[in-house]
């Protein structure tokens, strides 16, 4: 997997890098502000700063706002996705485990990334349609789907297990993001996810 980390060498002295590698800067930048301010600063100015470039340097290299965000959203999807495979490749051969464990995967990857994660699922529909944006998130997708088909349909539609547990651990992070969990009145604290995920059953060979 491809993922770009957070560069804060900044520029060598005696003047910046090679044009060459723009792109992965304004994208890693992109990923600091987020981890750093939040998506509510990240604005294509703001990425140009803090990568040590003018301002109109994005524009050469992204066709507005929306590409440069449906770039920094591929990256976290390729790390969203790694964040699962990692785990359940560890879990064993048992269905639920590996179920558990992308689900744990994800979880993880949404307490470590809060202002990516919101950028990922609330994206302008122009960096949601991008291409890189897509198929990364089909891979995510894939990773959900392939380790469900091990359990049979809870409801009529083919997909309604896969669909189930995505709605079910998406809220669940998303609750945790958003303080959901110990704002509400609630008689126990954020129950264990393995603890909510109903029994499920694994279909015959």
């Amino acid at each position: 997997m491809s993922s770009i980390q957070p560069d804060t060498a900044g520029p060598p002295p005696g003047g910046a890098r090679k044009t060459g590698d723009l792109p992965d800067r304004l994208i890693a930048s992109g990923l600091e502000i987020l981890a750093e301010e939040g998506l509510g600063k990240l604005t294509l100015r703001r990425v140009a700063a803090r990568a040590g470039v003018s301002h109109a340097a994005p524009a050469h290299h992204f066709k507005g706002l929306p590409q440069l965000l449906g770039c920094i959203c591929r990256v976290g999807y390729d790390n969203l996705t790694e964040a699962m495979v990692t785990r359940r490749d560890r879990a064993g051969l048992a269905p639920r485990a590996r179920l558990i464990a992308i689900c744990e995967g994800y979880l993880a990857f949404a307490r470590d990334n809060p202002g990516l994660v919101q950028l990922m699922f609330n994206a302008l529909p122009e960096a949601v349609s991008r291409p890189e944006m897509q198929e990364a998130a089909d891979r995510a997708y894939g990773v959900l789907q392939e380790t469900c088909a091990a359990f049979e349909p809870v409801g009529d539609a083919a997909d309604s297990t896969e669909t189930m547990v995505w709605s079910l651990v998406h809220g669940f992070a998303f609750l945790g993001l958003g303080y959901g969990f110990e704002q509400a009145r609630r008689v126990t604290r954020a129950p264990d996810f393995e603890d909510i995920l109903p029994a499920l059953t694994v279909r015959l060979a």
